[in-house]
């Protein structure tokens, strides 16, 4: 094939990616007959289908010997559009990324049957792969294949994965699912299934914020097709949106419509383990937005609800890690209302039960890295207790393992914005235990790098009031051990930057009884500033506010001992 041939190819394919693809093999094998050439287009279109392919896998594709399918493989290494991939085995190609979707675009469109086809042969080759790359594979072929029965094992796979798949195998199937929901392949349960499992790792990596669109497309959508499971769901990623963005009415609402449907799923089949599973994650979801709005009786409610559900489930199967992580939750959860009521000894007995099982899980499975951050939040949380009985020693070294932890995650993926989030925390707490031993410049260094972490995390997303209320703690730390360093001015102007973030979160959400609560500490600590200051007048306009703000919160919920 001379070169002017060669040109008039290039030409006629007017820019088309995917025909750009397939002229490949006539540039790379002019010397073939045009028979063999075809062949070996079509072997490429097959290839294209799956994310990899080696001889076994193609051969399957394009049902021929597997020594017919090494030796098109072999070709293929001629084609620039393909490169090893060697994850997969040392015969393992993959076509490269943007000629692998043009590719499949082209016959989606212009050849649904046997892209059709083709897809319920690559989902055989990996039916039996009970790898998580295998069972993503497979779903993912499935869906093109068969949609209803897609639907079905997708979800399926998505039950048995909760509580228990590694974030990074999460965020594959979700990248695979977001391919397909791109390409415009998808539709009603697949479609919903899609949106919710990309939605929820996002929603692990601290991005809950910014998902608002995604969830309520998933909402608009399953409520048309009368989908329960998939509203349910979507309609709890909504409310985790509102409550990232502090907007805790719509997050209550939104929690309480997907408890609704989670209640009479769970009454329909109360033998049905999943849907008591979700029926528990709906009673913890809107608990965590009770107590965020001072409703402190109701929120133990429902964690009680919670706590009562997972416990028969793990009686059930003491072997199920999910279920036993969404037990520790539970226990999580109880002794974060009981610390806030002042039972602190209560509260420690529902830290050490949910630090006791994180422990189990991570053992079962050190490289879960979802485990690992549950087990940082344990050591958090039981540390802190520890802190506030007056035990700094043993609430330093329970500080110190979750600080270790969050640094490794983040040493991980430095992206993560939920690990990032947690390594400020962990950070913050570690440096509170260091202030109160006295040990004021190790304790600064440590609130100043949680700062640093906190404002990037804002710039990022400016619309995420939990980190913005997170950034308001971290100038409080840095305030307070200036303060005590007796740099009264540079004290006071952390401290209003502190009150400063407050004021706007309360502004956008009045009925925040956590942000009027962190208010009348603001009120508080720079009137404490002000007066050591001498600015008598100024200091005594803050306490009064800072005093006028816990009795409204005192008369809202005498049981709250932290009013």
């Amino acid at each position: 094939m001379d070169q002017t041939e060669q040109l008039r190819l290039l030409q006629s394919a007017q820019g088309d990616r995917a025909k750009l693809a397939l002229l490949t093999v006539d540039l790379a094998y002019s010397t073939l007959s045009e028979t063999e050439r075809d062949a070996l287009k079509e072997s490429l279109e097959a290839a294209a289908i799956p994310h990899w392919c080696d001889e076994a896998t193609l051969a399957a594709l394009i049902q021929v010997p597997v020594a017919e399918g090494a030796k098109r493989l072999k070709h293929f290494r001629g084609l620039k559009v393909v490169e090893p991939f060697p994850a997969r085995g040392m015969t393992a190609l993959n076509v490269h990324e943007s000629a692998r979707l043009a590719i499949r675009q082209a016959m989606a469109t212009d050849a649904h049957e046997r892209f059709r086809e083709l897809s319920r042969r690559a989902a055989a080759c990996f039916e039996d792969d009970l790898t998580p790359p295998g069972r993503i594979e497979w779903s993912y072929h499935l869906l093109s294949a068969e949609p209803e029965r897609g639907a079905e094992e997708l979800e399926r796979l998505d039950r048995s994965w909760t509580g228990t798949v590694h974030p990074e195998d999460q965020e594959a199937l979700a990248t695979a699912l977001a391919e397909l929901d791109s390409a415009g392949l998808l539709q009603g349960r697949g479609k919903i299934l899609a949106i919710l499992c990309v939605a929820s790792a996002r929603a692990i990596r601290g991005e809950d914020a910014r998902l608002e669109s995604a969830a309520r497309e998933a909402v608009k959508i399953a409520a048309a097709i009368g989908y329960d499971h998939g509203h349910s769901w979507a309609l709890s990623l909504l409310g985790g949106s509102f409550e990232a963005q502090g907007r805790l009415p719509e997050a209550q609402t939104a929690f309480s419509e997907a408890l609704a449907i989670s209640r009479r799923l769970a009454k329909q089949d109360p033998t049905n383990p999943g849907w008591q599973r979700d029926l528990a994650v709906a009673h913890n979801r809107i608990g965590g937005v009770l107590e965020e709005l001072g409703k402190l009786t109701e929120a133990q409610a429902a964690f009680a609800e919670a706590l009562t559900i997972d416990r028969r489930l793990v009686e059930q199967d003491p072997t199920n890690a999910a279920w036993q992580r969404n037990l520790a939750v539970a226990h999580d959860r109880v002794g974060g209302i009981l610390e806030e009521q002042g039972k602190l000894s209560e509260a420690q007995t529902a830290f050490a039960e949910a630090l006791m099982i994180n422990r189990r899980l991570v053992e079962q499975d050190p490289t879960n890295a979802g485990w690992q951050r549950d087990l940082a939040v344990a050591y958090r949380r039981i540390g802190g207790v520890l802190k506030e009985q007056g035990k700094l020693a043993e609430a330093q070294a329970k500080f110190a393992e979750a600080l270790a932890i969050s640094q490794r995650l983040v040493d991980l993926d430095p992206t993560n914005t939920a690990w990032q989030r947690d390594l400020a925390v962990a950070r913050n707490r570690f440096g509170g235990v260091l202030e109160k031993q006295g040990k004021l410049a190790e304790a600064q260094a440590l609130f100043a790098e949680a700062l640093a972490i906190t404002r990037r995390l804002v710039e990022l997303d400016p619309s995420n009031a939990a980190w913005q209320r997170e950034m308001a703690v971290a100038h409080h730390r840095v305030g307070g051990v200036l303060k005590e360093q007796g740099k009264l001015a540079e004290a006071q102007a952390k401290f209003a930057e502190a009150l400063a973030i407050t004021r706007r979160l309360v502004e956008q959400d009045p009925t925040n009884a956590g942000w009027q609560r962190d208010l009348a500490v603001a009120c508080h600590r720079i009137g404490g500033v002000l007066e050591e200051l001498g600015k008598l007048t100024e200091a005594q306009a803050a306490f009064a506010e800072a005093l006028a703000i816990n009795q409204r919160l005192l008369d809202q919920d005498p049981t709250n001992a932290g009013q």
